[in-house]
């Protein structure tokens, strides 16, 4: 639907007329509104722009004003973030609540006092303390779907959206950081000396075992986990993040070529750092009256053994890093699988699609119609991987 307006000869002079332009069925449709004799063309583009506005949020019932943090807290939260990913709810929860967050920036605002200025000196202020353009960016994003909808319920004069005045700092395309195998080797083995399970398992998974994201990690059973001497797999089926509460919330992978299996090399590097921490794993089990971790793989190692939170696992790994692996960098939980995917990329002859299928990538759609010769090609790249890292001494 569209909007514009038009200049006409009548028999009594020239008017001006709104073209509204709408496609039903495949098929464009026009009508048109004749304005009064003598309406100035500034007067016809406004009414124009402001059947264009009626047409796309209703028609304007003036409501009484509120505060940017009224109408979020009162109306926008609990009528509009329920049909949205627990994820990404509690991130618009920690932008909007954190410290200098946006309830802190301009919470005490009234909507129509929310203006591209007031935007502009929070977006300078961000930049100024170091947030990253994405994090900005986001932000600033996040209140631009507030103010539409605040529009759309009759809180806001209908205008357009100031976040669209506002000049933001440029996206830059941060390559992602990755662990050598040597590295790799180095923090293997300074876990197995340590006898830390936990880096141990993170570190043989994510970097030689299919990259798998943090919210697959926590989401990780035992039950999905085949360690046979004929056959060994993980099959990734589920991921586990937080809520906006701190509760762990089950959810369904972020894709659906997240769903997968990813074989292992039988008595391979691997394999046996699965064996040791699952015969320990049912040797707690058994022996702890307390034990709260289920058939989870990543648990507290400490009573009553309950489930890893993403956030836990990351500080876990920090602190072994600074403890264990000082010469070596800290690098983001996603950075080993990035790890995995440089290590796959390095390796001659490691198929793309081996590569695709072990990760969850979606960009080959039809890769699963060929799912029997995929796992053994995939295999047969894994037993490369294996071979490659066995090859470096410790």
């Amino acid at each position: 639907m569209s909007f514009n307006v038009e200049k006409v000869k009548r028999k009594d002079g020239f008017r001006y007329r709104i073209v509204k332009d709408t496609m039903i069925n495949g098929v464009r449709k026009r009508t048109y509104k004749i304005l009064p004799k003598g309406t100035k063309k500034a007067v016809a583009e406004k009414i124009c722009n402001e059947m264009a506005i009626n047409a796309q949020f209703g028609q304007f019932i003036d409501k009484a004003p509120l505060t940017f943090e009224g109408y979020v807290e009162e109306i926008y939260f609990p009528k509009y973030m329920n049909y949205i990913s627990v994820s990404t709810k509690a991130g618009y929860m920690r932008m909007y609540y954190s410290p200098k967050g946006i309830k802190e920036k301009i919470g005490h605002y009234y909507l129509s006092e929310i203006t591209s200025e007031v935007l502009q000196d929070i977006v300078n202020t961000y930049s100024n303390d170091g947030k990253s353009p994405k994090t900005v960016r986001n932000r600033i994003s996040f209140i631009s779907s507030i103010l539409n909808q605040a529009m759309k319920d009759n809180y806001m004069k209908r205008q357009e959206l100031p976040t669209n005045y506002i000049r933001l700092p440029e996206l830059v395309q941060e390559e992602g950081k990755a662990y050598t195998l040597e590295q790799v080797r180095i923090i293997l083995d300074r876990a197995q000396k340590t006898g830390n399970r936990t880096i141990e398992l993170l570190m043989g998974v994510c970097c030689l075992a299919g990259g798998l994201r943090r919210s697959e990690l926590i989401g990780l059973r035992w039950e999905d986990i085949v360690l046979d001497k004929s056959q060994a797999y993980i099959h990734i089926q589920r991921a586990i993040v937080e809520d906006e509460n701190g509760n762990m919330v089950e959810k369904p992978t972020k894709t659906k070529a997240g769903k997968r299996i990813i074989p292992l090399i039988v008595d391979g590097t691997v394999y046996k750092i699965l064996q040791k921490a699952r015969k320990e794993h049912m040797k707690l089990q058994s022996s702890e009256p307390d034990f709260q971790g289920g058939n989870s793989v990543f648990i507290l190692m400490k009573k009553p053994y309950n489930l890893m939170k993403p956030t836990t696992l990351y500080k876990n790994f920090k602190r072994f890093m600074e403890r264990e692996c000082p010469e070596l960098p800290c690098y983001r939980l996603h950075d080993l699988r990035h790890t995995y995917i440089t290590a796959c990329t390095n390796i001659e002859g490691f198929s793309e699609l081996s590569l695709i299928g072990t990760v969850g990538h979606s960009t080959i759609d039809n890769s699963k119609r060929y799912q029997h010769p995929l796992l053994q090609k995939t295999l047969s790249d894994m037993e490369k991987l294996e071979k490659t890292f066995k090859e470096i001494k410790a």
